[in-house]
């Protein structure tokens, strides 16, 4: 028994299908997430695979880029606390030190860590070091002189005894306004399914914790959490 031909409609509807699966994954490589992928992967800070469906979901483009997505396979991130009503407004640092701190204490509770406390020495560090990377136009953890986050924050009356991690941002583009909510709810994204800055926010020993954000003119964003363990005698 012959099989039946597929009609001229048929194979045109199957080659339309197979093109714009083509065009989708032309897009898909060509698009920020992608291009972010492999920049982070670059530089030796690889990234989650479930990023990319956190990024690309439906929900975050509906959600004006407040969606989390879910976390990865052993780990989990919690929803966003900022809400469209108030991701856009412009902050004073002592507010987004707060907020910054409920991001952190959000991921890690969903993770079933104890939550840490502002360090203000710490704060005060990570705020330096921000400035610094703006200032000079530079963007590692290790400043030109070669001083590492340990010695920054012993530089400034920090504990010798304290064990410090950090992580850091920069982002570009924007319009000099990113002292807001949804800067910071998107940096600690950003952060939480990048796999070794993640490692530092989900450390279970770390008991304090420091924040610093800066501006410029331009959009250059550049952000540091700073973390101790343990508890830093000042």
């Amino acid at each position: 028994m012959s099989r039946p031909r597929k009609t001229h409609k048929e194979a045109l509807d199957k080659a339309n299908l197979r093109w714009r699966y083509v065009f989708f994954v032309a897009v898909l490589l060509v698009s920020g997430p992608t291009t972010h992928y492999i920049t982070q992967l670059l530089r030796g800070h690889p990234l989650d695979i479930h990023y990319f469906w956190s990024e690309l979901s439906p929900q975050r483009i509906l959600g004006g880029g407040l969606y989390n997505g879910f976390g990865g396979s052993d780990w989990k991130i919690g929803k966003a606390l900022a809400t469209p009503w108030t991701a856009t407004s412009l902050r004073s640092m002592s507010e987004l030190r707060v907020f910054a701190l409920q991001l952190v204490n959000r991921d890690r509770t969903i993770n079933n860590l104890p939550p840490l406390v502002e360090d203000p020495l710490l704060s005060k560090a990570a705020q330096l070091h921000a400035q610094d990377m703006l200032k000079r136009q530079y963007f590692e953890h290790i400043t030109p002189e070669g001083k590492t986050p340990r010695d920054r924050f012993i530089a400034i009356g920090g504990s010798p005894r304290a064990g410090i991690g950090e992580n850091i941002l920069k982002s570009s583009g924007g319009k000099g306004l990113g002292l807001t909510y949804e800067e910071l709810e998107k940096a600690q994204r950003g952060w939480m399914y990048s796999n070794g800055h993640r490692a530092n926010l989900l450390t279970a020993e770390y008991t304090r914790f420091g924040y610093g954000i800066v501006v410029g003119a331009g959009g250059q964003t550049y952000a540091v959490q700073m973390f101790a363990v343990p508890e830093p005698i000042h």
